[in-house]
């Protein structure tokens, strides 16, 4: 049929239409993704908290009995308060603290203690750090006024990266908000979304959403609960122990153990600190506590993190790891999704491969 005029004039006229419908759809495709681009990094983040909480919202749903949109808006608020508490106490502790040393420096006070004997003996450095300590500690101000260029550097580096937290703060802020409403209406939507993966790759499709919304709440629990959790306890303990800046320290901590770093690099210094200024037997206390809750990640991340999944554990991490060096903290959640998907699809292609060459 084909071989005849009529026949070729068919396929022309079928291969012309085919181009001119995947040019449309390709067109409006990139239409809406262009006018989506400024909201992508929320509406990712939305997607991601709204899976991370909807057992949360099942649980208010099924057993308070709570409306849909009640239950969302429960969850909505429960987690702005999570976020904006942290940081408004960040924000007072520092404000207060600021303030503190300012009446110290005006009053014509010590703000900095003496400097421990022991500093003389370090090699290299010890000399000289232990003289600068002691006349900036007997008056600080003619050290002040030697460095203000350095000062008014470190203040404005200081300035751009709260400007830059509170811009984020207040994006994460505008995701929770559109999670609820995504919650409110979840059912719909999941139907979408499993309509289009079914109609995409079949049961096959279904298992890859499955995968996915199990693999954002794991990592979520895993790494953003247990760095909550870790960063919340050195924080009491600095709290407790009398360690200065301690809200900040625990900010710092709590971001460092998302973004897989760990808080270590923040806490020895802190554990080095204690020794030098304060008591024996607090230092001790405070050593013999904070040490073990530098490990409890290693341990406990795995396994809430492995936890009902399939796809080994080596995959999650390496999502996790390379997800954050490539995409930061979004690449957190997208990374392992992402791995866990392909190791599945190649999987799968293998056992079809295995399975084709047994029947020949």
């Amino acid at each position: 049929m084909i071989d005849t005029d009529k026949g070729r004039a068919e396929v022309s006229r079928f291969a012309v239409d085919l181009a001119i419908r995947l040019a449309l759809i390709a067109g409006v495709v990139w239409i809406s993704l262009v006018l989506l681009r400024p909201i992508m990094p929320l509406m990712a983040w939305a997607v991601i908290l709204a899976v991370a909480v909807h057992p949360v919202f099942a649980i208010l749903r099924r057993r308070l009995r709570l409306p849909r949109g009640l239950a969302a808006t429960v969850v909505a608020l429960v987690l702005l308060a999570l976020l904006l508490l942290p940081v408004i106490m960040l924000t007072v502790s520092a404000i207060d603290t600021l303030e503190g040393y300012a009446k110290l420096l005006a009053e014509g006070r010590h703000p900095l203690p003496s400097p421990p004997e022991s500093i003389r003996d370090w090699p290299l450095i010890g000399q000289r750090l232990h003289d600068l300590w002691a006349h900036a500690a007997e008056d600080v101000r003619p050290l002040l006024a030697g460095h203000v260029a350095q000062l008014a550097s470190v203040g404005r580096w200081i300035g751009r990266i709260g400007a830059d937290v509170t811009l984020e703060v207040l994006q994460f802020a505008a995701a929770i908000i559109v999670s609820g409403v995504l919650l409110a209406y979840a059912e719909t939507l999941t139907g979408a979304v499993r309509g289009l993966a079914d109609r995409v790759a079949d049961a096959r499709g279904l298992r890859f959403l499955d995968i996915a919304g199990a693999t954002i709440r794991n990592v979520s629990q895993g790494v953003i609960g247990i760095a909550l959790l870790q960063s919340a306890l050195l924080g009491i303990g600095m709290l407790v122990a009398g360690v200065p800046f301690a809200g900040a320290l625990t900010f710092a901590c709590l971001v460092l153990a998302i973004v897989q770093v760990g808080p270590n690099i923040v806490m020895i210094p802190v554990i080095i600190w204690a020794w030098f200024s304060l008591p024996t037997l607090t230092a001790a206390v405070f050593t013999a506590y904070t040490a073990p809750l530098l490990l409890v990640d290693n341990v406990l991340r795995p396994i809430v993190m492995a936890r009902g999944l399939q796809t080994p554990m080596v995959v999650i991490l390496a999502g996790v790891i390379c997800g954050t060096l490539a995409g930061g903290l979004i690449g957190l959640f997208i990374g392992p999704v992402v791995l866990a998907v392909f190791y599945e699809l190649v999987t799968a292609w293998i056992v079809a491969g295995r399975q084709a060459n047994g029947k020949l």
